[in-house]
């Protein structure tokens, strides 16, 4: 049976190692393809017309197929390549397709929770994944085509993991990091400690977990006090209710290492829990460049790495406030780092929720507290680059607490 070239629904492809395929248009999602016996699995759903010829269909199940004999238990969500942004970043296409192994889609089918709606599959379908009990021990967002790079991370790396809210969220986090080799893990509790807490830290034995007093300190703190226990040259930063990509590491430290990119970010997948949707987030490639021509939101801090000399050279991330201090951090970075930019993939899997820093109401993206901010911020940045205003002397830089912070290992 040929693919149908029909997006508005879910097209399945089911196929063998040794190149057997079977299609199926499934517009209502019916199961009766479970009982077939297959190696792989891919579903295909774009929110734009997308046809894919039979030679693209055949090079995307070849590409996957070698992902999934080095990594048989991955998780691979799909979109399409596309022009990145020049200065900020973009909402781009909603994200519904996805591959992997038949075994481990067929196990999580058994304990689906969720009533098939084929417009959430995606969405439902990863939190499912999030759920260790899945199988699956990493994700991986590939764009179609696919142009893999084996790279390889053989340096230590430092992750700094500030974490205050729901426990469950960091459990997750530090699963999806526990699977890649030469992390050092810093992780920052930014509230009581817990039986859950105390769980993690053993379920966890090589992360180094401390307690920070008296919290809230926010993030920024912790951050800056992790980075300070680590050694390595480069640091990674991660928010512990979102979920890394498993090559992050590998393909961040390899773009830095050749291109002399100081502070460097990805794009985002983004699982929105407001409206249950799955959608790219693109962004500039040349983040010097488009802050030259105007503050934007070009670099997205959580999916960042920074070298240490540099960190430390840009004066830290001020710490006066519990949130938009990054934002500061990289209008500052501007006038101290010569490379910044983002690798043109997705690696980094962050989910908008409710109660988090960035949508409760006194703290959200548009809140009349960050917009003052931001003007504030805004209007500095412009000044310090007319030469009107020297760095030093002006509000992009750091600042420490407001009160006595300590923090201990757990």
């Amino acid at each position: 049976m040929k693919l149908p070239n029909d997006f508005d629904f879910y097209n399945a492809i089911l196929w063998n190692r040794d190149g057997s395929t079977s299609y199926y248009q499934l517009r209502f999602l019916s199961f009766d393809f479970f009982e077939q016996d297959f190696d792989y699995i891919m579903f295909l759903k774009f929110d734009f017309p997308q046809n894919l010829t039979d030679s693209e269909i055949r090079d995307l199940k070849i590409a996957l197929s070698q992902i999934y004999l080095k990594h048989p238990d991955a998780f691979v969500v799909l979109t399409h390549r596309k022009k990145t942004p020049l200065y900020t970043q973009s909402n781009d296409e909603f994200i519904y397709s996805f591959s992997c192994s038949y075994i481990h889609f067929r196990s999580v089918i058994k304990k689906w929770k969720n009533t098939f709606a084929p417009e959430k599959f995606l969405f439902n379908f990863l939190n499912q994944v999030f759920e260790q009990q899945s199988g699956f021990n990493q994700i991986l967002v590939k764009q179609i085509p696919i142009e893999d790079q084996n790279n390889v991370l053989d340096s230590s790396c430092d992750v700094v993991v500030p974490h205050r809210g729901d426990n469950t969220f960091l459990d997750t986090a530090l699963f999806y990091l526990s699977q890649i080799e030469f992390l050092n893990v810093f992780v920052g509790i930014d509230q009581d400690i817990e039986e859950e807490i105390l769980g993690l830290k053993s379920k966890y034995s090589t992360f180094k977990f401390f307690a920070f007093q008296p919290n809230p300190v926010g993030p920024y703190v912790i951050r800056n006090a992790l980075i300070d226990k680590g050694r390595s040259k480069l640091i990674f930063f991660q928010d512990s209710d979102d979920i890394p990509c498993a090559d992050r590491f590998a393909k961040i430290s390899d773009f830095m290492l050749q291109s002399g990119c100081q502070l460097c970010g990805s794009h985002e997948v983004r699982i929105d829990y407001f409206d249950k949707t799955v959608r790219a987030h693109r962004f500039p490639l040349n983040v010097s460049r488009a802050l030259a021509v105007k503050p934007g939101h070009p670099l997205l801090h959580p999916a960042s790495a920074i070298s240490r000399d540099a960190f430390y050279s840009n004066g830290k991330l001020s710490e006066e406030r519990i949130f938009g201090n990054d934002t500061k951090f990289l209008l500052h970075s501007f006038f101290i780092l010569n490379n910044i930019g983002n690798i043109d993939e997705f690696l980094y899997i962050r989910r908008r929720r409710p109660d988090s820093l960035t949508t409760s109401p006194n703290t959200s993206i548009g809140s009349p507290a960050r917009l003052k901010l931001q003007l504030s911020w805004n209007r500095d940045f412009e000044y310090v680059k007319q030469n009107i205003l020297s760095v030093k002397d002006s509000n992009l830089t750091y600042k420490g607490p407001s009160f006595g912070v300590e923090n201990t290992p757990i």
